[in-house]
């Protein structure tokens, strides 16, 4: 596709906040079913649903400003890859936040929505391009542990806890969610920390 249409610049772009607000993060299933949004003006995904129904997601909440999202794309013989990481820091090292930490590197490949500072959601670990066409949760774009690194510290003024770095290597540029995002699902107050995605 060639260029169509030039950017433009707002008064709101301007004022544009950084962080995030919120992660979510599943396993893939191989009943996912991903609906990609490519109409004029569209780099989006409508759904992300299991067998039909919303997809189940977990809220991962972190330490007030310090969790971001990176974007570096990098162009070799003809193809571009984008790798789109997410990072964020727990506070305090602890046996329960280890258990969930620890089921992270137990599955095959995950998905990711980072909602940024101005509420927009992003997916990582979701790419059309490249994507398996017949089972969505084969595809070779998932997100992935690529490090943790933490500690107690040595003075009592040290940071005690854990930063988790994510990385999706995709083909495309991070989609944004234009579906339904609701949160803490499962109950109030919520034990869990579910979510979910519908259209």
């Amino acid at each position: 596709m060639a260029i169509d249409k030039g950017i433009a610049i707002s008064c709101a772009d301007l004022q544009q906040v950084g962080g995030l607000k919120h992660i979510l993060l599943r396993h893939w299933d191989s009943n996912d079913a991903i609906v990609y949004g490519n109409g004029a003006g569209e780099h989006d995904i409508d759904s992300i649903l299991t067998s039909g129904s919303p997809a189940e997601w977990y809220l991962f909440e972190f330490k007030n400003q310090e969790a971001n999202m990176t974007v570096n794309a990098t162009r070799e013989n003809g193809s571009t890859t984008f790798e789109c990481g997410l990072s964020f820091t727990l506070p305090r090292m602890k046996n329960t936040k280890f258990h969930e930490l620890q089921n992270l590197i137990t599955g095959c490949g995950m998905m990711g929505i980072a909602v940024d500072g101005n509420g927009t959601p992003f997916v990582l670990g979701v790419s059309e391009k490249y994507a398996n066409s017949q089972v969505a949760s084969r595809s070779q774009t998932q997100l992935h542990l690529q490090t943790m690194e933490g500690g107690s510290g040595s003075a009592y003024t040290d940071q005690n806890g854990i930063t988790v770095n994510l990385m999706a290597k995709q083909y495309e540029l991070p989609r944004e969610y234009i579906g339904t995002i609701a949160y803490y699902t499962d109950a109030t107050p919520s034990a869990l920390y579910k979510a979910t995605t519908a259209a």
